[in-house]
């Protein structure tokens, strides 16, 4: 009973703290935007937009600016772009290219500049650019968003809560990415569960679309007889497809998995298979539809296996403001005696991006 109180003060606390963080980035970014907004994009109709380059995904330059906010632009509609952002330029090919770009004319190619270096390059092999904000601080180069959902039904008295958020720092050549999610669920009956995960990934960037990562994370899941899950993991994996509506990505590797259950403390190491499946559509509103697996055939415990899927579908409603519905399903066929060995359930929520 005192690890289940622990391990729910922990999680709690350390989710709330990440959401904290999450809604307090935007207020610390604003602390000092003096030059942040000195882009200057030339559309080929003679308009030129100034603001702040965001990044260039799926064919689409997101830029924000003071008075429109964040705005969508057409790669193909850009004839030239002024920027003196360090910036990590991926090509089609799965290579990378980094430097600055000085009134780049788009139908000469992209010329990007680094020390002194210049190196061209054909507009059509150019698949994402990203800003490596090297210069600024640590809280405006964050980015992610928050969440948070209230569900109840007076028929059952049923309450549901959500709270999650997501946050990444970006590298010329990796990644580091942070998730937080917590459930409760609170019955008239006193039959309350609650289901949480706090998690860290680094993510290095190799050629030809290729990546390894290495993640660790916290678990807990009443329904399943799960005190507390501490994960461990190393992978290698390679983007399959990447298109301006389309991608997916498939890894592989090794987790160690250390368990506090209902039944006692257990130790495995486990197989790991991750896909990640993400659908994108940028007119108004702009909608995400994501998919991820995981997938854990045990290695010391033959005949286990576990699985984590969820499928979230977002839908911008205004500016940065979205709405989120997600599916979830986690599955262990060898949960503690007088556990589920499933769990799974629908939420909805509004958040945040920045």
């Amino acid at each position: 009973m005192q690890i289940r109180v622990f391990v729910r003060k922990f999680l709690v606390r350390a989710i709330c703290t990440a959401m904290l963080v999450s809604f307090g980035q935007p207020v610390f970014a604003q602390l000092d935007d003096s030059g942040q907004y000195s882009d200057r994009i030339h559309l080929k109709n003679g308009d030129v937009i100034t603001g702040n380059l965001k990044e260039l995904d799926r064919g689409k330059l997101r830029l924000k600016t003071r008075t429109m906010d964040t705005v969508f632009i057409n790669w193909v509609d850009i004839e030239s772009i002024d920027s003196d952002k360090y910036l990590r330029i991926e090509n089609a090919d799965g290579s990378f290219s980094y430097g600055t770009i000085q009134h780049s004319d788009l139908e000469a190619g992209l010329v990007v500049e680094d020390h002194g270096q210049e190196t061209e390059l054909p507009i059509l092999s150019v698949s994402t650019i990203q800003p490596i904000r090297v210069d600024e601080s640590f809280w405006r180069r964050l980015e992610g968003d928050a969440s948070a959902g209230i569900d109840y039904t007076k028929g059952s008295d049923i309450l549901l809560i959500n709270l999650s958020s997501n946050l990444r720092f970006r590298e010329e050549k990796y990644e580091l990415s942070f998730g937080a999610n917590w459930n409760e669920t609170s019955r008239t009956e006193d039959n309350n569960s609650s289901r949480a995960d706090l998690n860290g990934a680094y993510t290095r960037f190799l050629r030809d679309r290729w990546f390894w990562k290495a993640s660790a994370g916290f678990e807990r899941n009443e329904e399943l007889g799960l005190d507390l899950r501490m994960l461990v993991s190393g992978s290698a994996g390679k983007y399959l497809v990447r298109t301006p509506t389309l991608r997916f990505e498939l890894n592989a590797g090794l987790a160690g998995n250390l368990e506090e259950r209902e039944d006692g403390r257990s130790k495995s190491i486990e197989g790991m298979i991750r896909s990640s499946l993400d659908i994108f559509k940028y007119t108004l509103p702009v909608t995400r539809l994501s998919a991820n697996v995981s997938i854990f055939p045990g290695i010391t415990e033959s005949g286990r296996i576990r699985t984590n899927t969820d499928i979230s579908l977002r839908n911008e409603i205004i500016r940065s403001v979205f709405w989120k519905l997600v599916l979830y399903h986690t599955y262990d066929n060898r949960p503690p005696q007088g556990s589920s060995e499933d769990d799974y359930g629908i939420v909805t929520s509004i958040g945040a991006s920045f």
